[in-house]
C-alpha cells in the first residue's frame, strides 16, 4: 500500500537507502579519480569522503589496478583464444608453459608448469585479489620464467584457461595496470622468440594444466610474504568494500530506528537471507508477505487509521482490534488456519521465518487480495 514505510521496505529488499547510495557512488568516483591523479582536495566537505572512507576501512588507501587508458599496438606475441593441437614449426621442438590462478578461502595464488623448460613455480598473492589478477600474474610468472633462462628464437606455447585474461589482453586498449605489465612483460620476450597464448578448457584431463592448477592452489593456501596486497587492488574488491560499509551503514540505522513498530518487531535486524526468500516471489506473494510483516495492508485497524473502514474490531472474532500482529498470533477465530499452515508461532520473526506458511495462511483467509 502507499502508506508502507520507505525504510520499512528497504530493511525487508535489502535496498541501500538512497542517502548512504549517494555517498557509496560518491566515494568510489573520489576511489577512481584521485588512482588516475585527477583528485583535488580543497575546503569544501564533500571532499572528505575519501579521508572518511580511508579512516574507517584502511585496506581503501593501496594502491589500486586502475590505470588511464593505455593503447597497445606494437604486440610481439600471438593469442588463440580457441583450443588448437601441439603445433611445431618446421623441426623446431615447441615448448610450453602452463599456467594457472587459485582463489579460496585463504587468498589467491598462481602456478606456473613446464617440463621443457624445467618450471615449477607456486606464489601467494595475498586475501585481496581477485581470481582474474591470479591468471595474470600467472602470465607474467611464465614470461619472467622465460627471461630469467635467457631463451631466444625457440617456439613458446604458454597455455591457460583464462579466457576473461586473454581477451583483455587482445584489445587495444588497457586500463588495468596488471594487464599492462603483463603485456610489457610479454613483449620484452617476444622480441626473441615466437610466443603464442592459448586458451585450454580447465580440468580436461591435460597434465600440464592440471599441475599448474595444483601449484596454484598450493599458493593460495600459503601464506603471503610481505606487508598486502601484493598485488594493486582490484576494482571489483574496492566496489565490494565500499559496498559492504554501505550495508553497515543501513544496518545501523535500521537498528536506530524508532518508527516501523510492527516491521521491526518482525524484522529486528537486515537478513540477507530473509531477502533472497522474498525475492523469489512473483508480485502478488510479495505484495502479501510486506502487508502482513509491515501491517500495512487490508486490515480493519490501518483502514480504520486510514479513514476507509469505519470500525477497527476484527472481522473474525471481534473481540480485539484487527492488526496483522493480532490475525497472525493471536485471533481465536482462525486458530483452525494458523495451526494448518504456521504450527503455533509465538512471535512475528517465526513467522518472518515461514514465509510459506504465511503464504497458505492468508491465501485460505483472502485478506490480502
Amino acid at each position: 500500500m502507499r502508506t508502507t514505510p520507505t525504510a520499512a521496505l528497504e530493511a525487508l529488499l535489502d535496498l541501500t537507502p538512497l542517502p548512504f547510495y549517494i555517498q557509496q557512488i560518491a566515494t568510489l568516483t573520489a576511489l577512481r579519480l584521485r588512482t588516475l591523479n585527477l583528485w583535488r582536495k580543497c575546503n569544501t566537505p564533500h571532499t572528505s569522503v575519501l579521508d572518511t572512507l580511508i579512516a574507517e576501512v584502511p585496506i581503501t588507501d593501496a594502491k589500486q589496478d586502475l590505470i588511464p587508458k593505455q593503447f597497445i599496438f606494437d604486440k610481439k606475441y600471438k593469442i588463440q583464444l580457441q583450443e588448437h593441437g601441439p603445433t611445431n614449426q618446421g623441426n623446431h621442438k615447441e615448448l610450453k608453459i602452463y599456467t594457472d590462478g587459485s582463489k579460496t578461502d585463504q587468498g589467491t595464488g598462481v602456478g606456473v608448469f613446464s617440463e621443457d623448460l624445467n618450471i615449477k613455480i607456486y606464489k601467494p598473492l595475498g586475501t585481496h585479489n581477485s581470481i582474474f589478477q591470479a591468471e595474470c600474474m600467472g602470465i607474467i610468472e611464465a614470461a619472467q620464467a622465460i627471461a630469467v633462462r635467457k631463451a631466444a628464437g625457440e617456439n613458446i606455447r604458454i597455455l591457460t584457461d583464462s579466457m576473461a585474461v586473454l581477451q583483455a589482453l587482445n584489445n587495444i586498449t588497457v586500463n588495468s595496470g596488471l594487464i599492462y605489465e603483463c603485456h610489457l612483460k610479454l613483449n620484452a620476450v617476444g622480441t626473441s622468440n615466437n610466443i603464442i597464448l592459448q586458451w585450454i578448457k580447465g580440468h580436461s584431463g591435460s597434465r600440464g594444466n592440471d599441475a599448474a592448477d595444483e601449484l596454484a592452489r598450493r599458493g593460495s593456501d600459503s601464506r603471503a610474504i610481505g606487508p598486502e596486497p601484493i598485488v594493486p587492488l582490484p576494482a571489483s574488491y574496492l566496489r565490494s568494500q565500499v559496498a559492504t560499509r554501505s550495508h553497515a551503514q543501513h544496518c545501523t540505522s535500521w537498528d536506530k530506528i524508532d518508527t516501523c513498530r510492527q516491521s521491526k518487531e518482525a524484522l529486528p535486524r537486515i537478513n540477507r537471507r530473509v531477502t533472497r526468500r522474498l525475492l523469489q516471489l512473483n508480485k502478488a506473494q510479495l505484495r502479501t508477505v510486506v502487508a502482513a510483516i509491515t501491517g500495512h495492508g487490508n486490515f480493519n485497524k490501518h483502514l480504520f487509521n486510514t479513514g476507509i473502514t469505519d470500525s477497527p474490531l476484527c472481522r473474525a472474532c471481534m473481540g480485539d482490534e484487527e492488526t496483522a500482529s493480532h490475525v497472525i498470533l493471536h485471533c481465536p477465530a482462525v486458530q483452525e488456519y494458523r495451526v494448518k499452515h504456521l504450527g503455533s508461532p509465538r512471535t512475528l520473526p517465526e513467522i518472518t521465518d515461514n514465509i510459506k506458511g504465511l503464504l497458505g495462511f492468508f491465501g485460505e483467509l483472502g485478506w490480502l487480495e
